[in-house]
């Protein structure tokens, strides 16, 4: 009997000197961890979390003599919603919801009202932080949607994320198209005036910091950029457009009229 209980003991014993080798295992893990890869740890996580972005300069414009626009750079916006924000009770969202997916639908004529309205709720179910309203949708657009229900409490409250970007017009469609040219840097292509004047119209880009939400989406963490982008600048031609006008419609009724190749 007392040999059974002696090799019992020595069991017990050998459990508990197990048990205290893996404690002092794990707690030697967690000191190493903390005081000899934190540093590190914690530079990599906030490197995962948050980033530094680049935000394109608006190109300058490029204008004929009596100041009119031969080529402009437009700003145009990326819709985004954060439904999860604790200022968008379910109360206001119920309530709300009907006239913003009304409003989304008659301002920006992307979407029916259902389809806005069905996309806002699932949106809302699905916890998603950066739901896509609409793309390419101008300044004036803009305005208007900033005045609809919800959204009008403002950007940390309303949810509303709109993210910038630049498209380039030329307002009066083929004229004087060549003289105005373009330019493709990855093929080393500057054509016209776009690509003589390239390094004074392209300006300098700022900096944003975002950071990182659901699904592997960036979000600007601020409203105002950390470096705000330097504009570039505006060239003014020697061009008339009344007479370019005449001259190229003068031009083209010609090569119509012997079947020359344009």
């Amino acid at each position: 009997m007392e040999d059974v209980k002696k090799d019992i003991l020595w069991r017990v014993y050998l459990v508990y000197f197990f048990m205290l080798v893996f404690s002092l295992a794990i707690i030697a893990r967690i000191f190493y961890i903390q005081y000899k890869q934190g540093d590190e740890l914690r530079a990599l996580a906030q490197t995962q979390e948050l980033r530094m972005t680049d935000l394109s300069a608006s190109r300058g414009n490029i204008l004929t003599s009596d100041g009119n626009m031969l080529a402009a750079s437009v700003p145009v916006f990326e819709l985004r919603m954060d439904l999860t924000l604790p200022t968008i009770t379910d109360e206001i969202f119920n309530a709300k919801v009907d006239s913003l997916a009304d409003g989304f639908a008659r301002i920006l004529k992307n979407q029916t009202k259902i389809q806005y309205k069905a996309g806002l709720i699932k949106a809302r179910q699905d916890n998603n932080r950066y739901f896509l309203i609409a793309r390419k949708v101008s300044y004036d657009q803009l305005k208007q949607v900033r005045k609809l229900p919800i959204v009008r409490m403002g950007r940390f409250k309303g949810g509303l994320i709109a993210e910038q970007s630049t498209q380039r017009i030329l307002p009066y469609g083929n004229l004087a198209q060549r003289t105005i040219g373009y330019e493709i840097k990855d093929e080393n292509l500057f054509v016209g005036l776009e690509g003589a004047y390239s390094d004074a119209l392209t300006g300098k880009d700022g900096k944003q910091l975002q950071r990182r939400i659901n699904a592997g989406d960036w979000i600007p963490i601020h409203d105002e950029s950390e470096v705000e982008p330097k504009d570039g600048l505006d060239i003014v031609t020697t061009i008339d457009i009344n007479l370019q006008d005449v001259a190229e419609n003068a031009l083209l009724r010609l090569l119509q009229a012997n079947e020359a190749n344009m």
